[in-house]
Order: structure tokens, then C-alpha cells, then sequence
């Protein structure tokens, strides 16, 4: 019951963010603040790339998931870090609590990056509410998909290796002024 009424949920805020939000092709050069939505395991093999934007000036923030009971811990040095385990869900483990959701949109993030490989409805719920005029990632059967996104083959599939070639292509699309 949780999971129907919350895809219900997604589909209508997904709805109201595509009238709202300003979609838009975002620069590299001109990104300020990133969001990634990531899983724990791949959030830690992305650490040295997202090192590597937050030195090219970029405000980055981490979502990690984990279906834990209690939070992790874990701390990026340099990226802001928002863990998100299962005390974190409402009712249902299906979405974030308020609190969490308030946060997020108070971020304003020029771009978001789904690192997930597979589809978590609170990656979902936390997509739909971003107003983000940007979103990146990988081509799947999702509620809400991003604006540019990468197919890969399931056996070569890792959180690395999406984000370098949404990063690559990203940096590599010119825009006329």
C-alpha cells in the first residue's frame, strides 16, 4: 500500500516540478552547486572524482542511501555528506521524512546527478521534488528521468564509471553564446 500510494505521490510532484522547474542545458563551467544521489558502495569509489569537481569550484553535496537501520557515519573530507537510512523513510521506507525533503530543496542545486543503478522510489521522491534545471543519469525505467542520460550494459555497470561518462560528456558539449 505504502509503495502504490507513494509512485501516486512521485508521479503528481514529477507533474508539478515539470511545470515549474526551468529546464535547461547547464555548463560545466558555469555549474555551481552539484547534488548526487548515490548508493554507499559507490559512493565510496566516487570519492576522488567528486574531489576533483569540488577543486574545479563546484559546491557538492552527497545523498547516499543505505537500507541500514542506523546511519553509517561516513564522511566525505570536502563534500557535504547527507546520509539516508531506513530510520530517515516514513512509514513504508518508501520516502524521506519532511525534514530531509526541506533540506533538499533549500540546496538550489544548478545540476543533479542519479549515480543509483537501480530505481529506489526515495531517489525518486527526492528527484521529483529538485528543481534542479539539470538532471544526469543513467537510462532506466524510472519515475522521473533526468535530462541527459548515459545507457551502459548491466555487466560494465558501476557507479565510477556512469559518473565518468556523464562528467565526459557533460564537459565535452559546447555551447553558443
Amino acid at each position: 500500500m505504502w509503495k502504490s500510494l507513494t509512485i501516486h505521490s512521485i508521479k503528481w510532484t514529477a507533474a508539478r516540478s515539470r511545470k515549474r522547474r526551468v529546464k535547461r542545458f547547464v555548463p560545466f563551467e558555469s555549474a555551481r552547486s552539484v547534488v548526487v544521489f548515490a548508493e554507499p558502495q559507490g559512493a565510496q569509489r566516487i570519492l576522488p572524482q567528486l574531489q576533483a569537481l569540488a577543486a574545479a569550484g563546484k559546491k557538492i553535496t552527497l545523498y547516499h542511501f543505505t537500507l541500514a537501520l542506523k546511519q553509517t557515519g561516513i564522511l566525505f573530507p570536502g563534500i557535504d555528506t547527507v546520509e539516508i537510512a531506513l530510520p530517515d523513510l516514513c512509514r513504508g521506507y518508501t520516502r524521506p521524512k519532511a525534514a530531509i525533503c526541506d533540506e533538499f530543496l533549500s540546496l538550489n542545486a544548478d545540476v543533479l546527478i542519479d549515480l543509483t543503478l537501480n530505481e529506489q522510489l526515495p531517489v525518486a521522491y527526492l528527484s521529483a521534488l529538485s528543481q534542479a534545471p539539470m538532471r544526469l543519469g543513467l537510462k532506466k525505467e524510472s519515475l522521473v528521468p533526468a535530462d541527459m542520460m548515459i545507457q551502459q550494459e548491466a555487466d560494465k555497470l558501476t557507479s565510477e564509471s556512469l559518473l565518468q561518462n556523464l562528467l565526459f560528456y557533460w564537459k565535452n558539449i559546447a555551447v553558443k553564446k
